[in-house]
């Protein structure tokens, strides 16, 4: 392994703080696993960097010497970074990451619109941290990001996140289920069906299962899959939720849940330096809008929240 600008860093942390404990903080390490960063970049240098004492560390003769490169290379590598990342894209294409949001078809079709000049290639990830991370590396140029219940998306310094919409979960069920003619469905009435969920990421399942708990009961899962849930209840194999613009198809139904136990967001992620940053936030708004619209084409969701207002 070679000596890098990200092991320059911790270094310049750690002098900053003048305490391992301290500069894992700022870094978000655990300070046994700073510390052994710390032996391997000494290793890499091939001598000890900072001297330990009670009081703190405190950098060596050749610390001082890495430090002091350290505080010009830094600085240089985040001018050509950001040089970098003014630069138009070199590929004509539009990266999109996104996890299992149903408004992505309705996001392609704003970016379509107002970009038609970039081809659009998208990549699902379960994870919506791991988006955060993609948007902030440049993997993707813009991430839509479905978070389950009401935690707050940690992003970085520089990404944007701009949330679409917050919306209420409902319940998908058989057409011949027997609460399937109820305006509004209670949770605990649900107690004794067979679950049919996904392989969400980021602790959505924790979230699922808390919410059935506070409701007195542990969620049966019968199935763990990424797709074919519809079909799955609509052949009465179980019920599952569902955000609440989605069409049923024929063989099942969606109902709200008494006092919207479980909200999901919607976030729209790119890097506030991209090129097209502008851009995005007029993509961003479309989205908005966007959603305004699929509620009025759902009969039963706009009922819902027109009673929701009155």
């Amino acid at each position: 392994m070679e000596l890098q600008v990200r092991h320059l860093r911790v270094l310049v942390a750690i002098a900053r703080a003048g305490s391992l404990n301290r500069a894992a903080g700022e870094l978000r390490l655990a300070q046994p696993a700073l510390s052994h960063q710390l032996r391997r970049i000494e290793q890499l240098v091939g001598g000890r960097l900072f001297e330990r004492s009670p009081r703190g560390v405190r950098p060596t003769r050749v610390g001082e010497l890495v430090l002091a490169r350290a505080g010009a290379i830094i600085p240089a590598f985040d001018e050509l970074d950001r040089d970098f990342r003014r630069q138009p894209p070199s590929h004509a294409g539009l990266r999109i990451g996104w996890n299992d949001s149903g408004l992505v078809p309705s996001l392609f079709d704003c970016v379509e619109r107002l970009l038609p000049e970039h081809e659009l290639t998208s990549r699902a990830d379960l994870s919506h941290s791991r988006l955060v991370t993609q948007v902030a590396g440049g993997c993707v140029d813009l991430a839509l990001a479905m978070i389950c219940g009401p935690r707050t998306l940690a992003v970085p310094d520089g990404v944007r996140a701009e949330r679409v919409v917050a919306e209420p979960s409902f319940v998908a069920l058989p057409a011949r289920h027997p609460l399937a003619g109820a305006d509004v469905v209670e949770l605990a009435g649900l107690s004794g069906e067979r679950w049919i969920v996904s392989s969400c990421g980021d602790g959505c399942r924790v979230v699922f299962r808390e919410m059935c708990l506070a409701h007195g009961f542990t969620p049966r899962i019968a199935h763990d899959v990424d797709a074919l849930r519809h079909r799955l209840v609509s052949g009465e194999h179980g019920v599952c939720l569902v955000q609440p613009t989605t069409p049923a198809p024929p063989g099942m139904v969606i109902r709200p849940l008494a006092g919207d136990p479980m909200t999901v967001q919607h976030v729209l992620l790119w890097r506030a330096d991209h090129p097209l940053d502008t851009r995005f936030a007029e993509v961003h708004r479309a989205a908005v809008t966007a959603y305004e619209q699929l509620v009025v084409e759902n009969d039963h969701y706009r009922e819902w929240r027109d009673n929701r207002a009155t």
